[in-house]
């Protein structure tokens, strides 16, 4: 196929894989062969490898913000490049489909971000979800889930854990929900219920959900999400319930749809005095996970930070301690590892920082948002299609 006398298609291709979506997106109106060009599914997969390659991966990078702004208490994300940190996008809304269907109060998180879509759910309503492509401006309200259907015989059905990613071997883009259900005791208080899980995946190819094996286990943080890496491996942190005392990260693998639990050292091996704050993050692609604490007796409000990294899934022994962070002070949490180990915080007066552990410098990024409502994900721009992304 020829595009025009002068332009084959081979050409072309190598021409426009270069080009930024924005870009592509505006050619799309050159003629009726270009939009077909454009459009056509092989050409978005072989934009999608050409921008996820390693010699490009850091260039198209981007960091998506989350968070509430202070002024106006509308959720709003700003876009950053990965490499410089420089803002290519300074504020924008969430898509306006899904504040049709949230209040402005909401808590709302990105629960999820692969290939170029992003999966948001407001955890005050565990039906409330979306998928969204903020380089298209596309989106797609998620069908309501068949929990209630399937589960008509218990009093209250709860959203326990939530994520998303890439199912790299058949194409598809999959939603994970983890369930607590709760049935009455008639031998106990009329509060005291018996808790059993479930768990359901919803396939965008399909467009409907279907209920898999699950795991006895409470997941923390869980309307936060799950952090993916590129072999589609998720993780949340979690503790065992039931017979099952642990405390650790799930991890769920999207193409195989099972979970795997990786418990955290014995706490007596890591020795902490006592515990503050929780928090996990990909690290090099693999779960980091960062333990704060304060001396016993410590005055003020000085804070340590032992950032552990996992390498291996299903193995506690493989956990290696990398390194300690701190004294830091006017800190929340870490939110992301960015590169040469330096993390993005979330600072006690609002304001998001990195801390250099090298230069033991915290650099704020003049980026504010109401507390605890922050956070950082890495995003690279698609022209995925929601509707068409099989």
């Amino acid at each position: 196929m020829v595009m025009n006398n002068h332009f084959p298609e081979d050409l072309l291709l190598q021409i426009l894989l270069w080009l930024p979506v924005i870009s592509l997106s505006r050619f799309k109106c050159v003629c009726k062969s270009w939009y077909a060009f454009i459009s056509d599914q092989t050409f978005i997969y072989k934009h999608l490898l050409h921008a996820q390659s390693p010699s490009n991966r850091n260039k198209n990078a981007l960091l998506l913000v989350k968070r509430r702004d202070k002024i106006t208490t509308k959720l709003v994300v700003s876009t950053l490049s990965y490499e410089t940190l420089q803002v290519s996008l300074a504020q924008v809304p969430l898509p306006s489909s899904y504040s049709g269907i949230i209040d402005e109060r909401a808590r709302m998180y990105i629960v999820g971000s692969c290939n170029g879509l992003v999966c948001l759910h407001d955890s005050s309503s565990w039906n409330n979800t979306l998928l969204w492509n903020p380089a298209t401006k596309e989106t797609k309200v998620v069908p309501i889930s068949n929990m209630p259907l399937l589960c008509a015989d218990y009093d209250v059905v709860s959203l326990n854990g939530i994520g998303f990613g890439f199912d790299a071997k058949t194409h598809d883009y999959k939603i994970i929900s983890h369930f607590h259900l709760y049935e009455p005791d008639p031998y106990l208080e009329q509060y005291s219920p018996i808790i059993t899980y479930r768990s359901e995946v919803y396939s965008l190819r399909a467009d409907s959900w279907r209920q898999i094996d699950s795991v006895n286990c409470h997941i923390w943080d869980s309307t936060r999400g799950m952090r993916t890496n590129q072999n589609g491996i998720g993780s949340w942190w979690a503790s065992g319930d039931n017979d099952a005392n642990w405390v650790g990260i799930l991890s769920f693998d999207i193409t195989k749809e099972v979970f795997l639990a990786t418990p955290l050292p014995d706490i007596s091996d890591i020795g902490y005095p006592f515990h503050k704050y929780q928090q996990y993050f990909l690290l090099n692609e693999l779960v980091a996970f960062a333990i704060s604490w304060k001396a016993i007796g410590e005055e003020g409000s000085r804070m340590w930070w032992d950032i552990w990294l996992l390498n291996e899934y299903g193995v506690t022994e493989s956990w290696t301690k990398l390194f300690r962070v701190g004294p830091l002070t006017g800190v929340i949490r870490p939110l992301e590892y960015w590169m040469n180990d330096i993390i993005f915080w979330e600072k006690d007066d609002e304001q998001l920082a990195l801390y250099d552990p090298s230069t033991k410098e915290m650099t704020n990024l003049q980026i504010e948002g109401e507390s605890l409502s922050f956070q950082v994900i890495t995003y690279m721009e698609s022209l995925v299609s929601i509707s068409g992304a099989n």
